[in-house]
């Protein structure tokens, strides 16, 4: 073999194999650091000239919220006039709709005219625009994105969604608010604008597909190994989850929150003082919303009674809704057929959160931490076996309302 035209290949020794590791994890930290420097760099210049667009002051300060999944999240202070002012603003997710965005702003607006006074109210722009298109980059890198001003809530952000352990009284009083948020939304008319993902009952068949393909991906690890071994019972459970059309027929469709969790209320003196996050809202069954608040609200993320229904504060719940909207006189409270199917309405939104932890995996396959989804999907898959074992439980707790 002629060697003279080839490349040798050194044999390194363990000594400089580690001192380039060592470089390579430095190499790696200081990436990490000038990213995440673009990054809020990008985001004070961006959020700046969205702001220059409305007539509330200079940015002074700038702050990420998280907790989000889809959107992200920022509170500032403005100055205007010597006064320093503060407001949300959000960012939102690439692939959004102008229709989704102009359907979410207009339901808000409505629900604050007609009685539901805790939740962000919306700034227009100087021209009169509830949200702000930009332009992001050049050429084949531009993208459409669109960000949107907010009234800051006052009260603690005390919980997430998966740290929902509340006291009775706030149980009661979040239950109090999706209520009043459900009667104010009544009669709203939406124009043409929706939201575009379809009403839950006819969601729900066509996971069976989606879930199918998810588990035809080429990607090992422990979440998809969980995911594999439970499939057919999660497609079982997808069969299952229907509502006869005669029945459907009294059940009440209405605007609903569609995100209601414990995390997108604010707090003060035991109890909620503000609802924010209507992106997900759409119109669908009255009842859906009910059960997937429930699921969010009232499903134990604790170690010992992971994947259960905290049944008292299920009760607090259902009480304090019906007894709210008994108190407003408008949209009637929960009718003999919701309660019915209120634990197929529960297993509903426990499937609707099984369908957004598969699908955000799935789309960002390496992006998110494995264990962290892991544990979202345990929970969710645990919850469900657990509201078909409890059905009857389900439904004596309806019944008792």
């Amino acid at each position: 073999m002629d060697t003279s035209k080839m490349q040798q290949f050194p044999e390194l020794t363990t000594d400089r194999i580690f001192g380039l590791y060592i470089e390579s994890e430095e190499n790696k930290k200081r990436s990490e650091e000038l990213y995440k420097a673009l990054d809020q760099a990008f985001i004070w210049s961006i959020i700046s000239e969205v702001v220059a667009h409305y007539d509330i002051g200079k940015v002074t300060e700038l702050y990420e919220i998280f907790g989000g999944y889809v959107n992200r999240s920022f509170g500032i202070y403005t100055e205007k006039d010597g006064q320093k002012q503060e407001f949300f603003v959000r960012l939102y997710k690439k692939g959004v709709t102008e229709k989704e965005i102009m359907f979410e702003h207009s339901l808000l607006d409505f629900v604050k005219a007609n009685g539901l006074d805790m939740a962000a109210g919306i700034y227009r722009t100087k021209d009169g625009r509830s949200f702000l298109k930009k332009i992001i980059g050049t050429g084949e890198k531009a993208e459409e994105r669109y960000f949107a001003v907010y009234e800051f809530l006052p009260g603690e952000d005390k919980y997430t969604w998966v740290e929902n352990v509340l006291t009775d009284e706030e149980f009661a009083s979040i239950a109090e608010i999706l209520a009043t948020f459900h009667n104010a939304a009544r009669g709203f008319d939406p124009k043409g604008l929706e939201r575009v993902e379809p009403k839950i009952l006819e969601l729900i068949p066509t996971l069976k597909a989606k879930f199918k393909e998810y588990a035809e991906t080429d990607w090992k690890d422990k979440f998809t190994e969980y995911f594999l071994k439970n499939l057919d019972s999660i497609l079982e459970e997808i069969d299952r989850i229907k509502i006869p059309a005669e029945e459907l027929a009294k059940m009440p469709m209405n605007p609903i929150h569609c995100d209601f969790h414990p995390g997108n209320l604010k707090y003060a003196n035991n109890k909620a003082v503000g609802i924010f996050d209507f992106d997900w809202s759409k119109i669908d069954l009255r009842l859906f919303d009910i059960g997937l608040g429930l699921v969010y609200c009232c499903s134990s993320w604790i170690d010992e009674t992971d994947g259960t229904m905290m049944l008292d504060q299920s009760a607090i719940f259902l009480k304090a809704y019906q007894n709210k909207l008994k108190e407003l006189g408008g949209l009637e409270p929960l009718n003999e057929v919701e309660k019915k199917h209120l634990p197929t309405m529960l297993a509903a939104g426990n499937m609707y959160l099984i369908f957004w932890a598969l699908r955000d995996y799935y789309s960002n396959l390496g992006e998110l931490n494995v264990f962290e989804y892991l544990t979202y999907l345990q929970h969710q898959v645990k919850l469900m076996n657990w509201i078909r074992k409890n059905w009857d439980v389900l439904l004596e707790i309806a019944n008792s309302i």
